[in-house]
């Protein structure tokens, strides 16, 4: 299975929440490891956790080695402290081996500033994964700081 797959299923994820997560974008997550699906998480209704803390505990609970996974996101992570802790902390904390994201996040806060920071940790970044797909559930978020470019 290739990365189209898993961002497929990070994708599914997210519509699954959509229209359930407040001011906050409906983001999906996969965590893989070699080729099998680990963990799955979607962001919650604000306070709760955004997609990749909620599929990173799952990951957790179910004994992964996340060291080993890789994580696949629909929107890259934050990367500043808001009602939740920065999502590019916790993923450098548990040292993912490489983080795959559909789309760069225009909030002026992130901006590239969250692949920024997980590169400078020294882990593996790859953008541009079905980026219109993972777009067209994200049409909302990306008016907002986009206009009318997506």
């Amino acid at each position: 299975m290739n990365d189209e797959h898993w961002m497929r299923r990070a994708i599914e994820a997210a519509e699954r929440v959509a229209g359930r997560t407040g001011d906050n974008p409906a983001v999906g997550c996969v965590i893989v490891r070699g080729g099998t699906l680990v963990a799955t998480g979607a962001t919650q209704h604000p306070p709760g956790p955004h997609a990749e803390v909620v599929a990173i505990r799952a990951a957790e609970a179910a004994g992964a080695l996340l060291h080993r996974c890789d994580l696949y996101v629909t929107l890259e992570p934050c990367a500043f402290q808001g009602r939740t802790p920065p999502c590019t902390g916790l993923i450098i904390e548990k040292r993912l081996q490489r983080v795959i994201v559909a789309l760069r996040d225009p909030h002026p806060r992130v901006n590239g500033a969250g692949l920024q920071a997980l590169r400078a940790a020294g882990i593996a970044v790859s953008e541009g994964v079905l980026p219109e797909l993972a777009a067209a559930g994200l049409a909302d978020w990306l008016a907002k700081y986009c206009g009318d470019a997506h």
